[in-house]
């Protein structure tokens, strides 16, 4: 049997539900590029947030956009409705030193994410309703689909209804951020931040190792870097290919490719065993490293960014990066 999710879109939403924002003082804590295309809709929806954040680069947009900017702490004090926007990393100790003190029994804290509260890292005062509004979309585009109609897909649930109105209060943050546009999906901090973890630690560094030992064979077989790289991912085709993934669906797109790829494709797809290692390397992920916490665990340890600084010097060093790297600058890409 298949799960299906409910669905809110704007067809579906009467615009009274924006209610639930009318007469609150909203702010956006974070003016990142989430906080600022978030910002922005909230605005063109007729409800003007604070914007808390700290003295930073980010701080000028803020004020030329005319927003009122005010510190983390403050902005969170003032508001009813905090949006909670800035990184997954910093989020447990700002929350608990910053934003924490200054919210009120009947406020709502609003999560992009679910990963710190679904593994227990929010200190959220009692009282408190918590929400999660989490755009499927990076910011610049959160923007710009909303500015277009097009929209974007949303994930929405309430973790904790203190005050009986939570729901009401999601709802309208979706519709007014532009997430009912393309579909506010009815979800959980649970299922968000363990699909978001899962596609970043089983499906692309899937997709990464294909890449990297596709280029290895390659090369081995004699091929030269510029071919191979222009071929794999340097030409772009495989984000055009993605594109009408998304608009045609997985299998629907392959009318776009020849009829020799199509039979490649498809003949070599049918060989692959779904039960058999990779699907076994996935559940591993899955179920060992996020949905136990072991993840979550080592990434909270205070030694965690040296190790992520090394990994970056790691791959940079491998020998595809140094191929890119060299042929970037032959073609002086």
């Amino acid at each position: 049997m298949m799960a299906h999710a409910e669905i809110h879109q704007d067809r579906t939403v009467d615009a009274a539900d924006l209610a639930a924002l009318s007469g609150r003082t909203i702010a956006v804590l974070g003016f990142g590029n989430q906080g600022a295309a978030q910002a922005a809709n909230l605005r063109d929806s007729g409800h003007t947030p604070l914007v808390g954040n700290r003295e930073d680069s980010y701080v000028a947009g803020a004020r030329e956009e005319g927003f009122d900017v005010r510190s983390i702490a403050d902005a969170a004090a003032a508001a009813d409705i905090a949006l909670l926007l800035v990184p997954d990393e910093v989020q447990p100790g700002l929350v608990r030193d910053e934003v924490a003190p200054g919210l009120r029994a009947g406020d709502t804290l609003v999560v992009a994410s679910g990963y710190n509260w679904h593994f227990g890292l929010l200190e959220v005062p009692d009282g408190v309703d918590v929400v999660m509004v989490a755009p499927r979309m990076i910011g610049a585009a959160v923007r710009d689909r909303y500015v277009d109609r097009h929209g974007f897909p949303c994930f929405v649930s309430v973790e904790r209804d203190a005050t009986g109105h939570a729901w009401d209060t999601t709802l309208a943050v979706a519709r007014a951020i532009g997430g009912t546009l393309g579909g506010a999906i009815v979800s959980s901090a649970r299922e968000e931040a363990a699909l978001d973890l899962f596609s970043e630690q089983a499906v692309w560094p899937a997709i990464l190792d294909v890449v990297r030992t596709a280029h290895r064979v390659a090369v081995e077989a004699g091929f030269s870097e510029e071919a191979v790289l222009n071929e794999l991912y340097l030409s772009a085709e495989p984000a055009e290919v993605f594109a009408h993934v998304a608009r045609e669906g997985l299998f629907g797109q392959l009318g776009l490719h020849s009829r020799t790829s199509q039979y490649g494709q498809l003949r070599s797809l049918a060989a692959l065993d779904e039960q058999g290692e990779l699907a076994a390397r996935f559940a591993r992920v899955m179920h060992d490293d996020i949905l136990s916490g072991a993840f979550a665990r080592d990434w909270s340890r205070p030694e965690a960014g040296e190790r992520l600084e090394a990994l970056h010097r790691e791959a940079a060093a491998s020998p595809i990066a140094t191929a890119e790297a060299e042929v970037r600058a032959r073609l002086g890409s």
